[in-house]
């Protein structure tokens, strides 16, 4: 056979080869990568937890993972659990109900939330983790904690009780390392979100005065007063974190200083706006903020994100929304950034098609 033809001959039978070789498939010498989708930027936590995922922090390097679970990768956690990177663990053997609320405050890990009992100890509502047990902090609260934040080195915690420590603290209240003390005269109901603002701390919840001050779910803290943020945001704020300067508050509104606010709106420190259209669809309610390679991120019960398709999770680039992939297929309810990733807990059972109990991560 003259060379040429030979030469021709071989490239067809090659050709033919990569032809019908099926999609998807490979051989060990030229592995062929399966076509993308939006689900490949999805992945799974091990085999999840056995309930709903309310809050993320890190800790210690670790991911640490509160809820309403008892299970975490088949492993007893007991409502808090610990991802490595691989596995799943218990931080000892922890607590007797769901943790809403996890920070980092004087080398410890604080936790919030229904509880009565970490570890060996009896605990109201509030307990730290040292590295090796929990323990108390002081005689903690008469009812529930749903947030905590660390502002000018003092520990805050809020959500919805009357007293810490013993001490008078209505919804809020502030731990000095040893002992409690309210903040103010308190806020006149309960406080799901709280973080820090230009030099202040943020309240919200769903309440009309902080302090004696007339503020609609929405207050600051500066260290000795309690002040207004414009005319506040009538209804529930569930959601706070700072994004390009500006505070962002979110829940279940329809209007944030009187101007039309769909579930979220940005505060500049003088005036409210509005992020596109908002949230709606679903129960039109934002539950999680965080901030993502440079995108804000809401989690929540909706449908779509400022007239975009986004199931339950969207993200915004200061001009408009974009959906995750697929999104979940149930509500969120708690987001983080760690290892490059956002971390997204939750109450669902898959995200972006791929099977994940209540917890997932994302990765651009």
């Amino acid at each position: 056979m003259p060379v040429r033809l030979k030469l021709a001959h071989l490239l067809v039978l090659a050709l033919l080869a990569v032809l019908l070789t099926p999609s998807g498939c490979s051989n060990d010498k030229n592995p062929i990568a399966p076509p993308f989708t939006p689900s490949h930027v999805w992945s799974a936590l091990g085999s999840g937890t056995s309930n709903a995922v309310y809050s993320l922090t890190e800790h210690s390097g670790q991911l640490i993972v509160g809820g309403g679970f008892t299970r975490a990768g088949g492993v007893i956690v007991h409502y808090v659990g610990v991802w490595d990177g691989s596995s799943w663990s218990a931080l000892g053997w922890v607590m007797n109900d769901d943790v809403r609320a996890l920070a980092e405050y004087g080398g410890q890990l604080i936790a919030g939330g229904y509880f009565r009992i970490a570890g060996t100890s009896t605990v109201y509502g509030i307990a730290g983790w040292d590295g090796s047990t929990w323990s108390g902090l002081g005689s903690g609260m008469n009812d529930i904690v749903l947030a905590v934040a660390e502002y000018n080195g003092k520990l805050f915690a809020s959500g919805f009780f009357d007293t810490a420590g013993g001490v008078g603290a209505k919804s809020i209240a502030a731990w000095d390392g040893s002992t409690w003390s309210g903040v103010g005269s308190g806020i006149d109901g309960f406080v799901e979100a709280l973080t820090v603002y230009n030099g202040k701390l943020i309240a919200a919840g769903h309440f009309s005065s902080a302090g004696g001050v007339s503020a609609a779910g929405i207050a600051a803290w500066d260290g000795s007063t309690w002040s207004a943020l414009g005319s506040g945001i009538g209804d529930f704020v569930e959601a706070l974190t700072v994004y390009d300067g500006k505070l962002i508050a979110a829940g279940a509104f329809n209007s944030a200083g009187g101007v039309p606010a769909v579930s979220i709106a940005a505060w500049d420190g003088s005036s409210w706006s509005a992020l596109g259209s908002g949230i709606s669809g679903g129960g039109r309610e934002v539950r999680a903020l965080t901030v993502y390679n440079g995108r804000l991120i809401a989690g929540g019960y909706f449908s779509s994100a400022g007239g975009v398709p986004a199931a339950n999770i969207a993200a915004w680039n200061g001009s408009a929304w974009a959906q995750l992939g697929t999104g979940t297929s149930g509500s969120v309810w708690a987001l983080t950034v760690h290892n490059g990733r956002l971390i997204v807990g939750g109450s669902f059972t898959s995200a972006g098609g791929v099977p994940a109990a209540n917890i997932a991560a994302w990765l651009d």
